[in-house]
């Protein structure tokens, strides 16, 4: 069964703005979304995700965890575990750690440089590419999965 992906450009004039995008996302987030994260050093990832946490409800301060691999927040009826695998040369057991978090109903999984597993995400997962265009301009491209449009419907005008 094939199917149907979307794709949302925006262009985010700076980080102010990425956090509000990515905030208005995170409102949405219902828990069992996999988003892969997909930029050069400084793109906006970590950004992204603190944005988009702060729309789930976290109140805690989200960091990247680039030296410790895994972050984790939670709010009542959902938690967020942010990996950050730019340090990753052998996925070894980080594979089965993440595999059971893609197990987890009321879990978001957001993953920063997924190169290394991204053969376990699964295929219908949210594809967000930040990219730095100018001064602190960022271009955003998503591409999504048909299931995941609530997250997207009216979003493109932040």
């Amino acid at each position: 069964m094939q199917h149907l992906e979307h794709n949302l450009e925006v262009s985010l004039k700076d980080a102010t703005a990425t956090l509000a995008f990515a905030h208005s996302i995170g409102v949405k987030l219902r828990g069992g979304e996999v988003i892969e994260l997909i930029g050069d050093l400084g793109a906006g990832k970590t950004t992204f995700v603190i944005g988009l946490a702060k729309g789930a409800g976290i109140t805690e301060l989200v960091s990247s965890p680039s030296f410790t691999i895994r972050n984790d927040y939670a709010t009542k009826n959902l938690s967020i575990a942010h990996y950050d695998l730019f340090r990753i040369s052998d996925p070894g057991e980080l594979k089965e750690l993440l595999a059971e978090s893609l197990q987890e109903p009321h879990t978001v999984v957001a993953v920063e440089w997924a190169d290394s597993l991204s053969h376990i995400l699964p295929n219908d997962r949210i594809k967000i590419k930040l990219k730095p265009m100018n001064d602190d301009t960022r271009s955003i491209e998503v591409r999504y999965p048909e299931r995941y449009g609530y997250l997207f419907n009216k979003t493109a005008s932040c």
